[in-house]
């Protein structure tokens, strides 16, 4: 039902996808962090703000996706700016293959939309906003690649080898430590990130179905083994023996053509 859903929107809405989506965000991503290092204040008039939203500034609505937690600005921080961008446009790419760009859009678009609703929600239930909301879009990007592709390896400080899914393992365990103390900031989190459960709930039950059919798959095939090998390959034509039913027998083909067993061997 879901996958002739997506299929029907993807006849209907593919010409409007935007081939290497993810690739044109984390060249927004690194745009917005380089002017956000050398001018402090840059972040801050990009983020989700309701406040200033009311008074005006609607681009906060779309730019609060991009505005990054700056810390220090120095060697380092390029370093992983560049390998980031890096991993990004791998992301890209492989989950562009696995899903098509459509579907890569339609998954992107969700946690944008999914962190805004929850943004917005907040500040009208509890008069509640957190900053820097963003960094849930590109952890849903890593979450995603890793529930695919798991055994893809990053090589940590270029020489520790690591598989990508104990890195989004750890991103996760942090995100979810540091939203303990409150359990209004962990459902804020888990609502952001409704694009990576939905497709993590999507992802299980195919895994199950398919897991369902395989098994379903074997035991017809073991089934029709075992049925083949219980068919005999003699038959005698006056009992009915055969040599699986009667082992200790011995089997005859006779002269009109059929299989007799020793006890009614037909006289020469």
């Amino acid at each position: 039902m879901i996958e002739s859903f997506l299929n029907r929107l993807e006849r209907n809405w593919s010409q409007w996808a935007i081939p290497g989506l993810i690739r044109y965000l984390a060249i927004l991503f690194v745009g917005v962090f380089l002017a956000s290092a050398l001018r402090p204040n840059f972040n801050a008039a990009l983020d989700f703000n309701f406040v200033k939203i009311a008074e005006g500034e609607y681009w906060r609505l779309i730019t609060f996706i991009f505005a990054p937690q700056v810390g220090s600005f120095n060697g380092f921080t390029l370093l992983f700016l560049f390998f980031g961008t890096m991993l990004l446009f791998s992301f890209s790419d492989a989950l562009e293959a696995q899903w098509g760009s459509f579907r890569t859009n339609l998954y992107i678009f969700g946690g944008y939309l999914c962190t805004l609703a929850f943004n917005l929600l907040y500040v009208w239930l509890f008069n509640a906003q957190f900053g820097f909301t963003g960094v849930y879009l590109a952890a849903s990007i890593l979450f995603a690649f890793a529930l695919y592709y798991p055994k893809f390896t990053i090589n940590l400080f270029l020489v520790i080898p690591c598989p990508i899914w104990i890195i989004a393992a750890i991103t996760g365990a942090m995100m979810l430590l540091s939203k303990l103390s409150s359990p209004l900031l962990l459902l804020h989190a888990l609502g952001c990130l409704g694009n990576f459960v939905a497709v993590t709930t999507y992802f299980l039950v195919q895994r199950s179905k398919q897991g369902a059919s395989s098994s379903m798959r074997k035991r017809k095939f073991a089934r029709q083994f075992k049925e083949s090998s219980d068919e005999a390959f003699h038959r005698c034509h006056v009992c009915g023996a055969t040599d699986v039913s009667h082992p200790e027998r011995e089997f005859r083909v006779a002269a009109d053509g059929n299989d007799y067993c020793d006890e009614h061997l037909p006289k020469p």
